[in-house]
């Protein structure tokens, strides 16, 4: 017996296009402070770098401060008296901790919009 599928391709890249476009900055943004949870913080340059410079709707989380990039990948230790959790590689350090809620909103994100 013959089995006949119509796929609607159009409908389809719709429905993707929309989840990402409607999704991807709610993600980010739960992402970003997450991870600036972690971030290293002395005056608090470092972390509101990350609010101006992230481009939410694109995915793109950046800390831009000339020092950044060293703080992140270099410098190891970290003052805990301003933030008692910073770490080196917050970002890292928040994947490990946080990524399950991070896949379970995606998740509802995706059900929502899809």
């Amino acid at each position: 017996m013959p089995v006949r599928m119509n796929i609607d391709g159009d409908k389809i890249h719709y429905k993707i296009d929309r989840t990402i476009k409607n999704g991807m900055g709610m993600l980010a943004s739960e992402i970003l402070r997450d991870c600036n949870k972690y971030c290293k913080e002395d005056t608090g340059t470092l972390m509101i770098s990350s609010y101006v410079h992230s481009r939410l709707d694109e995915g793109l989380l950046i800390w831009q401060t000339p020092y950044a990039a060293r703080q992140y990948y270099a410098i190891r230790t970290a003052y805990t008296d301003v933030n008692s959790q910073a770490t080196w590689r917050w970002c890292e350090v928040a994947k490990n901790n946080h990524k399950d809620k991070w896949a379970r909103q995606a998740q509802a994100i995706t059900r929502y919009y899809g």
